[in-house]
């Protein structure tokens, strides 16, 4: 996913963004189609974008990443939710199966440890690969979620065991030693 950078967090006296109140999120604006858009374009940005500065460690500051079409005028970013998965979501509704304006309720879900953040995600000279919070959506943006924003996670934060058979011949021939945490004798 691409992502469109204001440099600052200061609105460019241009944009014309109505408050509700003023806590500096703007009113959502919903963009009604008669049909599911399941890719954008790096061109399709909002006339509006809410203003992102991505690297910020603070997130009101850095602002939520919204790419999702619900919010055309306001988007800031590239892609889809669920990424290459937003196929499905497209053929259920299509199908009848799901009506298009559903936004999951995300209330009860948080992730499962935490990490981060780490001072290289917020540092100019370095390079995040990942929206560090993007698993938090629903803790730290939760005022745009309650103003009525489609704000998603872009990353999830799981616990799982892998079985790969390539470590466990590591193991067995001593090019790895597992460690009981991050690598089980098992191999797992």
């Amino acid at each position: 996913m691409s992502v469109s950078s204001n440099s600052s967090y200061h609105k460019n006296k241009k944009q014309k963004v109505d408050h509700e109140e003023d806590d500096g999120i703007p009113i959502p604006e919903i963009t009604q189609a008669d049909y599911v858009n399941l890719t954008t374009h790096a061109d399709a940005f909002g006339v509006d974008p809410v203003p992102i500065s991505w690297g910020h460690p603070d997130p009101a500051v850095r602002g939520p990443v919204i790419c999702t079409v619900r919010h055309m005028s306001q988007r800031n970013a590239i892609g889809a939710h669920s990424g290459s998965y937003c196929i499905y979501t497209g053929l259920a509704v299509a199908a009848g199966k799901l009506n298009p304006e559903y936004i999951p309720n995300l209330k009860l879900t948080s992730p499962v440890f935490k990490i981060g953040p780490h001072k290289a995600w917020s540092d100019p000279k370095k390079m995040a690969s990942i929206d560090p919070f993007g698993h938090l959506v629903t803790d730290v943006f939760s005022k745009y979620l309650e103003k009525g924003f489609d704000i998603r996670p872009t990353i999830a934060v799981t616990k799982a065991h892998i079985d790969l058979p390539e470590c466990r011949e590591a193991i067995t021939a001593g090019r790895l030693k597992p460690d009981g945490r991050i690598l089980k004798p098992s191999g797992q």
